[in-house]
């Protein structure tokens, strides 16, 4: 089948796959010899193995996060967005973000690709809530508040680490201030919900900024 037609076909897709190019294509010589021909004419972009999306359909997009952040969530599954990622577009970091970074109860991983790279970051089953499913174009987008966004990045650098100060905390170039009360109360419940007496010492130093 040609590609032109492939793209009809798989028109309502975000995301495509080996599988449902298998459907157009039995032969794995033929269909692996037009998949390598599609990503050197850059028809398709590949995002990682044996996952791709049609250069078209994105280039056509005016959403380019909202294309991102599907990518990110399902190029690992299961994952949301959070960390570096959030807080960036909440105005609660003061560094500019590069990475779309994302947390997953798998181990920790990275995709590299054109479009850029997704990192994920592993944390304990316990503590994987916190976010909410949007919709945007009836697509569904997992994304944590901006309260567990933080509490995801005190947490990964934290846990395993006793040296926390007033001065580590500065470091952090956390806008703490755009945290309303309500979210700063569901940060700390997160805290709680640690266990960890390393990271309780977080909260009055956080106060004291």
């Amino acid at each position: 089948m040609k590609f032109n037609d492939i793209q009809k076909k798989t028109e309502k897709l975000l995301i495509i796959n080996k599988d449902i190019l298998r459907n157009f294509e039995k032969n794995e010589n033929t269909l692996n010899n037009n998949i390598k021909y599609w990503l050197k004419t850059k028809r398709l972009i590949a995002l990682k193995n044996g996952v791709y999306i049609f250069n078209e359909k994105y280039k056509n997009e005016n959403n380019k996060d909202f294309y991102f952040e599907y990518i990110a969530n399902s190029l690992l599954k299961p994952s949301y967005l959070s960390l570096e990622y959030v807080m960036a577009k909440n105005q609660l970091l003061t560094d500019a973000v590069y990475t779309i970074t994302s947390i997953t109860v798998k181990t920790t991983r990275e995709f590299s690709n054109s479009l850029g790279t997704f990192r994920y970051y592993n944390i304990i089953p316990e503590l994987f809530l916190g976010y909410r499913t949007i919709f945007v174009k009836n697509t569904p987008i997992n994304v944590a508040s901006k309260a567990k966004a933080v509490f995801d990045y005190v947490y990964l650098r934290f846990i395993k680490n006793s040296q926390i100060n007033e001065n580590v905390i500065k470091e952090l170039r956390v806008n703490w201030e755009n945290l309303n009360k309500n979210e700063f109360a569901e940060f700390c419940s997160y805290i709680s919900l640690a266990k960890s007496k390393n990271l309780n010492k977080l909260i009055s130093f956080i106060k004291k900024l």
